[in-house]
């Protein structure tokens, strides 16, 4: 039999247990996006108007306590997603800035396809120097299956969901050429979501494809060369296209 005074702990551990339940759930809040939704009102304030330049990065990163490289992700999102412009060494806020931003926030859009952005950030990191250990690793079998996918790519590209395994089967076997057993994970890890960015680029955007054909016969060919320089060289050019192609979309979508 518990004692009076259990009985009141066991009474509040069940109270504090119901209100926890109540709680929401919190979404992580990017510093970065802190920056950029902090820049957006000061336009839609009018206390930056088009034309009006940004401070440089270094006096920006110190006023608002961020790192200098938060500042320039940020700055980056707000360019790509055509709010802000370079012109020569300044940083300007684009003449057209009210069209982008009404009626619809196009930085609300964005958030909402952070994990593409994210999935495409990851690619960058990890993609380009899988395909260099496949151009130095790469058996005949791995560089035969290889070649198919990227045959399947040709033959499949009037139909974009076919073209889309094959794309996807593709950077799975560059994985599995790099001989590298956590390599091999991370990517069956995240295919799931890598197929959802492949997918979504692919099916949203009028010009991609072609270009996707000829990033990746490059890619083939660099193996095939075994080059790992050149592989690691035209992998990049690929993701950092496939980046391009999804800020456009971003960009049509508002």
């Amino acid at each position: 039999m518990r004692s009076p005074m259990e009985e009141v702990k066991l009474t509040q551990n069940n109270e504090a247990l119901e209100e926890f339940a109540q709680l929401k759930p919190l979404h992580r809040v990017l510093v970065s996006d802190k920056v950029i939704e902090y820049i957006k009102n000061l336009i839609l304030d009018g206390k930056l108007r088009p034309g009006d330049p940004l401070p440089s990065e270094i006096n920006m990163a110190s006023q608002m306590n961020v790192g200098r490289s938060t500042i320039r992700e940020a700055l980056k999102v707000l360019i790509h997603l055509g709010l802000i412009e370079r012109d020569n060494k300044r940083t300007l806020v684009s003449n057209d800035v009210k069209v982008k931003l009404f009626p619809h926030d196009i930085f609300e859009i964005f958030k909402e396809k952070r994990n593409i952005m994210e999935m495409i950030e990851v690619r960058r990191m990890v993609e380009p120097d899988t395909a260099a250990l496949a151009a130095s690793r790469a058996e005949a079998r791995d560089i035969a299956v290889i070649r198919g996918n990227v045959e399947e790519m040709f033959a499949t590209q009037a139909h974009v969901e076919p073209f889309i395994i094959h794309d996807h089967r593709f950077h799975l076997q560059l994985a599995e050429a790099s001989n590298n057993g956590i390599l091999i994970n991370i990517m069956k890890g995240i295919q799931d979501n890598l197929v959802e960015t492949q997918g979504h680029i692919l099916r949203n955007s009028k010009t991609i494809l072609p270009r996707s054909l000829e990033f990746h016969w490059k890619i083939l060919e660099a193996i095939e060369k075994r080059s790992p320089k050149l592989a690691r060289k035209r992998m990049l050019e690929h993701l950092m296209d496939i980046e391009n192609e999804m800020y456009k979309i971003l960009n049509e979508s508002s």
